[in-house]
């Protein structure tokens, strides 16, 4: 399925609709110079992504115990590495590429829609996907039974973590809960609207919070896939996508936490005249902070710790679930999916994304041949741990032989390309 089609259904990309702008849009004066790309040649993987991948969970293998709406489908993946060493790696569990609760609140033209790409039928699922937690001590070898971390009565989608500093093994998890409805139910009853969610573990995602906290979000429906990121300040950022008004386009908000995501404050929001779904935020070593959204790749930075942003850019490069990781060494990474060849895909950048090294100005570096939403962590040798997911889960058969897999990526020394290696470095 083509990810453009399919996310339609992901829920991350079209169905935005939003109330009233609680907060005016800041947008700050466009900066005078634009990203570019620069090309470099023989920079691909020498092994190729099926030489290293490991899956860590799929078809007979460490599959989670059955509930009701359990239908083989696991995905939307992301990984941390905890201070004490611990792999923690977030996932949704459900029956489809979108598992609503069903009864399905859908019109019967969108269900007919749906079948029509795969959607199983006669599905019982009380209380839709389920967030899902797995964890290895043994930096990947060997990984526990996936456990529930969060079963709310809506499909519970994309979990991903942040570590505050601490003693107390504290963890932030953000999800997306998407009760399943079109788009039109969604001015009329706003309980129908997929929202982020916020919990909190105090154990190192042993247990975790039963209630979860709510955003002052000014859409109406909204969004993230994370990662959420920890601030040089010790305050925590976190990037949602939504709508001010119904058909979009979809805009950026940023919100922060001052008191270890008990309560979050929205700081701005960004827009431009598309869409800018999927938007993900980090921090720069200098201490800006630069954003990249889909479809179109928009670049965008704020040098007031996200008060106001430069005006959202292109480089001509369109992508989609892009995720920014700023790497010890002060290089800036870029994790995403393709639409020109599909796949996902690595650039990166030594100047704060001002100028991004690929192969070529429209794709960046192959990463593996999946579906392409995947997320990573920097491990302490420097290289990226990545999680992605086999296919989309669109088909009933993709859904029921969806598989969860590990990579490693070093970036080279002299930013001349990349290496793909196994997951575990022992």
């Amino acid at each position: 399925m083509r990810s453009d089609l399919s996310a339609s259904i992901r829920i991350s990309g079209l169905l935005f609709f939003a109330a009233i702008v609680t907060q005016p849009v800041r947008v700050a004066a466009a900066d005078p110079t634009l990203p570019v790309v620069k090309v470099v040649e023989g920079g691909e993987s020498r092994l190729k992504p099926e030489d290293v991948l490991t899956t860590v969970l799929g078809p007979g293998i460490n599959q989670p115990d059955s509930y009701p709406g359990y239908g083989g489908f696991v995905g939307w993946v992301s990984p941390i590495r905890l201070r004490n060493g611990d792999w923690v790696l977030g996932f949704s569990a459900g029956y489809w590429h979108a598992s609503a609760p069903t009864p399905l609140r859908f019109s019967p033209g969108t269900i007919a829609e749906y079948q029509k790409m795969g959607l199983p039928r006669d599905i019982v699922a009380p209380t839709g996907g389920v967030a899902m937690i797995m964890r290895s001590s043994d930096e990947g070898k060997t990984w526990s039974r996936p456990q529930v971390m969060l079963d709310t009565p809506d499909d519970d989608r994309h979990p991903a973590f942040v570590e505050l500093h601490g003693p107390d093994g504290m963890l932030i998890c953000s999800i997306f809960t998407y009760p399943g409805a079109d788009p039109a139910e969604y001015v009329k009853d706003p309980k129908l609207a997929h929202r982020t969610a916020i919990i909190r573990s105090f154990d190192y995602g042993k247990t975790w919070d039963k209630e979860v906290i709510r955003l002052p979000s000014p859409f109406l429906s909204d969004e993230t896939n994370g990662p959420m990121v920890l601030l040089k300040d010790g305050s925590i950022l976190l990037t949602v996508s939504g709508s001010p008004k119904e058909g979009g386009p979809a805009q950026a908000a940023f919100f922060t936490s001052q008191d270890r995501g008990a309560t979050w404050k929205l700081l701005s929001m960004l827009k431009a005249d598309h869409n800018l779904d999927e938007a993900n935020a980090t921090q720069l070593p200098d201490g800006r902070l630069v954003m990249m959204s889909r479809p179109e790749g928009d670049i965008s930075w704020s040098s007031d710790e996200g008060k106001t942003w430069t005006a959202p850019a292109t480089f001509g490069m369109r992508l989609y679930a892009p995720s920014l990781y700023a790497l010890k060494d002060g290089t800036l990474v870029s994790l995403h999916g393709s639409y020109t060849r599909g796949g996902l895909r690595i650039i990166f950048s030594t100047d704060g994304g001002q100028t991004w090294i690929a192969p070529a100005k429209d794709r960046g570096f192959l990463v593996d041949n999946c579906y392409a939403y995947g997320k990573a962590f920097e491990l302490p040798d420097g290289t990226l741990l990545i999680a992605d997911q086999g296919t989309g889960g669109h088909t009933t058969a993709d859904a029921k032989s969806m598989s969860l897999r590990l990579l490693r990526v070093r970036i080279r020394p002299d930013h001349s390309g990349i290496d793909l290696l196994p997951a575990s470095s022992r």
